[in-house]
């Protein structure tokens, strides 16, 4: 009787490294990077406008929430948000609902860049520094915090209060305007600094989108579940993972700081105990991400067939109520469509304006200082042009020509640049909380709001109303170029109320 063969044992089968599951997930991170990273880089190459490219903040589903009360209210949307944002929010709650926090691991462009920098910090200190304990804890608390102040001011005063210290805003603005946003500036910097040391830093403990996704995620369908009979207790997921989750004490993970990066389920050494399920499937890391991204991209499509997609500001009339107005004066409009707009001579245009005869009228007025190396401020033309106004009426032009009367410009001059209308450009100055120096009256834009003015200015609203002689039946949160006009006033006149209340005049 022969002897029974001996069964050897073969080695598992190595992985190789673009087979990881982590692969994969970086591998989405940067497809809506690069993709965000292309929209920021062609809007500052190209410009905004109606005929430029769009801002990052039409893709942006947090600003779809800023406007989300001024939508419900009167079925329009705050500055520089257009109806894509909005769109965007309303997907993220649905892709919420279906996959829990999934945007936060997967898609946030933000959000990967401080886990990329995580990486490279662990590569400079040579550890992972990942704080637990109650202060961490607590400390998480805050970005609610963030969000509550965020929608209270912002619903309030109908203007996007955190865009001037929003450091998603200011990274993918791509090291430009760094003069009108100083302070998300300063926050980027923080946030990026803090990732080198601390693995997401700013979602950790300040982004207001990761606070309503935390909330919003508990009502999710699919969760990360531990299987106990397998578990040996290890607690490896815990120590990675960068929100310290609990593991061990549950079976179904509910914290609402787990993003569903789903980095335990492979970091775990035994297969199988942690898994992503809904009611009744088990997700693998492809299935998922591909729920994420054709769920993301289905949606937007849906809207885009219906016709509700719009990334851009829509063409603007020169005059409202019938009337010339300058406050509809936009950066990405030429220096020749405003001539032609408001029946003023180019020539006088330029001799009212300071503008050097070299400028061509084809240049964008947020463009005329950068491509020709002149000082130039874009807001003096709306005071121009309504001295022109007031002195020699001209007939209305409904709306901006589509070709500009004179010659293109140099290459670039004409065709770059930031979207005033977005409100990234200098055509309209500075924007919420950007005030002169010295608090100047002309501060006080057409496109702001009056509660807006009143936050500013630090004007109360009931004087500002009381000393124009406007009921204070108008609404707050309009522009005020909305209302000035049908009572009879005008943007002067309100700058005149500040400057007088500044002067002790009460």
């Amino acid at each position: 009787m022969s002897a029974p063969l001996t069964q050897i044992a073969c080695p598992p089968r190595r992985e190789r490294w673009f087979q990881s599951p982590k692969v994969l997930r970086h591998g989405v991170m940067a497809f809506f990077f690069l993709f965000l990273l292309h929209v920021a880089w062609d809007h500052q190459v190209k410009g905004g406008g109606p005929r430029g490219t769009p801002s990052v903040e039409a893709y942006c589903p947090f600003g779809g929430l800023e406007s989300l009360y001024q939508f419900l209210t009167t079925g329009g949307f705050i500055r520089h948000i257009e109806p894509s944002a909005m769109i965007m929010f309303a997907a993220l709650l649905l892709l919420t609902l279906v996959a829990s926090r999934g945007f936060c691991g997967w898609i946030c462009p933000f959000g990967s860049v401080q886990e990329w920098l995580g990486l490279i910090g662990r590569k400079i200190f040579r550890k992972k520094f990942n704080p637990s304990g109650k202060f961490d804890r607590a400390l998480r608390y805050f970005k609610y915090v963030v969000l509550a102040v965020i929608i209270v001011l912002t619903w309030h005063v109908g203007a996007l209060v955190f865009r001037d210290y929003d450091p998603f805003l200011a990274f993918f603005h791509l090291g430009k305007s760094m003069d009108e946003l100083p302070y998300a500036y300063a926050v980027l910097g923080a946030a990026l600094a803090g990732s080198l040391y601390i693995e997401r830093f700013f979602c950790k403990y300040a982004c207001p989108l990761g606070a309503v996704l935390g909330i919003l995620g508990n009502a999710g369908l699919t969760r990360i579940q531990r299987d106990p009979a397998g578990c040996k207790g290890c607690n490896i997921c815990q120590k990675k993972c960068h929100a310290h989750v609990d593991f061990l004490s549950v079976t179904t993970i509910r914290d609402a700081e787990c993003n569903h990066c789903m980095d335990c389920v492979v970091d775990c050494p035994k297969p199988n105990v942690l898994s992503v399920r809904g009611p009744k499937w088990r997700f693998s890391h492809p299935v998922y991400a591909s729920m994420l991204v054709f769920g993301l991209l289905a949606l937007i499509g849906t809207s885009q067939l219906a016709g509700k997609w719009q990334t851009r500001p829509a063409m603007v009339s020169f005059t409202t109520k019938d009337k010339l107005d300058p406050e509809n004066i936009r950066g990405w409009m030429t220096l020749g469509e405003i001539s032609q707009g408001y029946g003023m001579p180019l020539e006088r245009l330029y001799k009212d304006a300071g503008i050097p005869a070299k400028v061509h009228a084809a240049t964008r007025l947020n463009m005329v200082a950068r491509t020709y190396n002149v000082k130039f401020e874009p807001d003096k033309i709306r005071d121009v042009v309504r001295s022109y106004l007031e002195g020699k009426p001209a007939s209305p032009a409904p709306m901006v020509p589509s070709n500009p009367p004179a010659a293109r410009p140099p290459a670039g001059s004409a065709a770059s640049g930031k979207s005033v209308a977005k409100g990234e450009g200098k055509g309209q100055g500075p924007g919420p909380g950007q005030d002169h120096p010295g608090g100047s009256d002309q501060e006080v834009k057409g496109f702001m709001t009056l509660n807006e003015i009143a936050l500013k200015a630090g004007v109360p609203k009931e004087y500002l109303l009381k000393s124009l002689g406007i009921a204070a039946s108008i609404d707050p949160r309009s522009p005020v170029r909305e209302w000035m006009h049908d009572q009879g006033k005008s943007i002067q006149d309100l700058r005149d109320a500040v400057k007088d209340y500044r002067a002790g005049k009460r």
